[in-house]
């Protein structure tokens, strides 16, 4: 298969963090036409990596290029052929459903005919066909998440690339993003690039795995041999969103933390003295 995405020697470092780069001499090749799943913990780089992708961030050196286009020298054109869906999305909550559709169809140049259909098709792919004519404002959580799905296939893209998509999802829900994800493969012959925190999602839906862990590629392969390689991989690299937030609250608050990865549940520990402190 011919590469879609090519990632060479990225680095990635913010300023203000001396020594410790986000993104550390990463290379990556993507093929054409399959589910990628990025997993790691929290700082391994797969945001940073994915924004780079977006033409969002600049790298501090290397780079990527889709599609054959430099996400440096031509970020117009990286832009033409992908869908970017961040795990934080904005919608414009003033707009009714159909408008916000027909405003980033606009956005693409599509005619107005084009977007007229695209409109309606994408709300029935998105089980949003029924609030159509509702400001964007009514809309749960999880509705504007798909809203932005919705948006992100607006332009036909070649390259799906989804932070966090089910975040905001019930269980169903959850499920209703992933298909749709392997739908736009399937139909489209398109590339999805998927950060997530749920290893059962990533299990059930991607076709490759790849794992980093402090900015490099730590394990890369066919999901099944990945999950077989790391037997424990769930439990090692996957943490709750929740229980990181807590251990950085605390942090913030001057009380060290640590996760613990028990059989079945996760435990956010502090020192004895802190415990006895604030009894």
């Amino acid at each position: 298969m011919a590469a879609i995405i090519e990632i060479e020697n990225l680095t990635k470092q913010y300023r203000g963090h001396r020594g410790q780069k986000a993104v550390d001499s990463l290379n990556l090749i993507v093929e054409e036409g399959a589910i990628f799943g990025f997993v790691g913990p929290n700082g391994a780089g797969k945001t940073s990596t994915l924004r780079i992708m977006a033409t969002l961030l600049q790298p501090t050196q290397g780079e990527i290029r889709i599609a054959g286009h430099s996400t440096t020298k031509a970020p117009r054109r990286v832009r033409a052929v992908i869908g970017y869906m961040p795990d934080f999305f904005g919608v414009y909550n003033d707009m009714l459903v159909w408008e916000y559709l027909d405003f980033f169809g606009a956005c693409y140049h599509l005619p107005i005919p084009q977007r007229m259909q695209l409109i309606g098709d994408l709300l029935e792919l998105v089980d949003l066909a029924h609030r159509r004519d509702d400001p964007v404002e009514r809309l749960s959580r999880g509705m504007k998440q798909r809203l932005a799905l919705a948006r992100t296939l607006a332009h036909d893209p070649q390259v799906l690339i989804l932070d966090e998509p089910t975040t905001a999802q019930d269980h169903s829900g959850r499920y209703q993003l992933a298909e749709l994800s392997k739908q736009f493969h399937g139909d489209r012959q398109g590339t999805v690039l998927m950060i997530t925190h749920d290893v059962d999602l990533i299990a059930r839906y991607a076709h490759r795995l790849i794992v980093l862990h402090e900015g490099r590629v730590l394990l890369d392969g066919p999901t099944g041999e990945v999950f077989s390689q790391v037997e424990e991989l769930k439990k090692s690299f996957v943490v709750p969103p929740v229980a990181m937030q807590l251990a950085r609250e605390l942090a913030h608050l001057g009380v060290p933390a640590q996760v613990l990865t028990l059989e079945d549940f996760y435990q956010v520990c502090v020192p004895k003295q802190v415990t006895r402190k604030a009894g």
